[in-house]
């Protein structure tokens, strides 16, 4: 089979090249006739120049080969007359054989030298674009001998039967059936099987942590609500307290919910995008006006370095750092200042600075900010709540408009964390056009 597919690509290859050369062999005819051209109206030119010290329209002008039996003694007689008109009608005629003569000697050589080229180009081309079109060619045989190999049935019967045994949910789950020409496809399942696998362990971790962080406020409200049954009845001041921790725990639940969702829809790409053109430093104002209102333990801060616009969904952008906001206010104690910055960074794109005076974050947690459900020990220890989402919300936002995230962070100082954004965003909106 090998003897007749080389000499299919040759032909082809050959047929490319000679379409190509002659292409080629055209441009050199059509470049040369341009610098002759351009080579003798110069000199015509330099030559009117020095003998009346200006050029103009108004004279009548021509070239007059020599006598001669060859093209050479033409040349080398030739001349080049030209004639003022007007009241200073002048004829001038100069020697141009030498000129000429030289020209085409130095244009004979330049046309002998990319003929040769040329021919060599047409000897090796061939050679050349075969080299070029070799992947496709194998590509072309491989499905050749694909299409006329005869492949065992059984093979394909043990294949499914394995396949068909497989458990997703095993770590050590592998395809072997150990035939060498399935070899290739026994890699593509395994390898599929792999993040089939992760995909799982994710996803177990996730309905895990979800199921624990949803036990919390139904717990609490079960309570509240046994003991409302028993004495709130009576005890104004045990109803108050029910009431006040059922409706904290409800609109706990409810948002752990909400965030769930984002996430879910986030993960199967359904997520609701709409990019336009943002105006970063009035995104910033509005955040920092509503904190202010909001918020009355902490002062907040607003400092424009560099007003700019960028392409992003402004409700999800403004989420995103509107998460950091309340994420700096509920670790920084009472009377601790927080800070909003748009800035350039070193690439010159923009960058939002979200910094406070709190209290901190270890570096070995650092690395661990914006996994799901994740919380420091200094998270779980405060008296704050959260659920480990907010800032894994924020990350997916800021990846979908291309950014990334910087953090700074010092225990016993305050963090700050950086949103920094291409200056043109583009956002994946591809894989989001449809609603939840």
């Amino acid at each position: 089979m090998k003897q007749t597919e080389k000499p299919r690509s040759t032909s082809i290859a050959r047929r490319l090249n000679r379409h190509f050369r002659l292409q080629q062999l055209g441009g050199i005819f059509v470049s040369d006739l341009a610098l002759a051209v351009f080579a003798v109206c110069l000199w015509c030119y330099l030559a009117e120049a020095e003998r009346v010290a200006k050029w103009t329209l108004w004279m009548d002008r021509s070239i007059t080969l020599g006598e001669g039996g060859t093209l050479w003694q033409m040349l080398q007689g030739a001349t080049y007359s030209f004639t003022l008109r007007g009241a200073q009608a002048q004829a001038l005629t100069v020697d141009a054989g030498r000129f000429l003569s030289i020209f085409a000697a130095v244009m004979a050589v330049v046309f002998v030298c990319q003929i040769i080229g040329w021919l060599c180009k047409c000897a090796s081309g061939t050679a050349e674009i075969r080299r070029y079109l070799k992947p496709i060619d194998d590509i072309a045989q491989a499905a050749e001998r694909a299409s006329a190999q005869q492949f065992d049935e059984s093979k394909f019967r043990d294949l499914e039967d394995a396949i068909y045994h497989i458990n997703a949910a095993t770590p050590d789950a592998k395809l072997s059936i150990g035939d060498t020409e399935l070899a290739g496809l026994e890699a593509a399942v395994n390898n599929l099987m792999k993040r089939m696998h992760e995909s799982y362990r994710q996803q177990v971790r996730f309905v895990d942590d979800a199921s624990h962080e949803l036990r919390t406020p139904i717990a609490v409200i079960q309570g509240y609500t046994n003991m409302l049954d028993r004495w709130g009845k009576d005890d104004e001041t045990v109803l108050n307290e029910s009431i006040a921790a059922i409706k904290t725990e409800s609109d706990h639940m409810k948002t752990l919910v909400e965030q769930l969702l984002f996430l879910a829809r986030g993960d199967m790409g359904r997520q609701q995008f709409k990019p336009e053109q943002v105006a970063l430093a009035d995104m910033l104002q509005e955040i920092h006006e509503e904190s202010e209102m909001i918020d009355h333990k902490h002062p907040y801060a607003l400092r424009i370095d560099r007003p700019c616009a960028v392409l992003a969904d402004p409700a999800m952008l403004k989420q995103a750092v509107r998460i950091l906001v309340d994420n700096a206010a509920k670790y920084t104690p009472e009377g601790g200042g927080i800070t909003l910055r748009l800035r350039a960074d070193e690439r010159g794109c923009p960058c939002i600075d979200v910094q406070d005076e709190g209290i901190g974050v270890a570096q070995k947690d650092v690395s661990h900010m914006f996994e799901r459900f994740y919380r420091s020990d200094a998270a779980r220890s405060s008296q704050t709540g959260g659920s480990g989402l907010g800032l894994s919300i924020a990350k997916w936002i800021v990846d979908q408009h291309g950014g990334y995230f910087e953090v700074v962070s010092a225990e016993g100082i305050g963090t700050r964390v950086s949103i920094h954004l291409p200056q043109k965003t583009e956002t994946q909106t591809s894989a989001s056009v449809r609603s939840a």
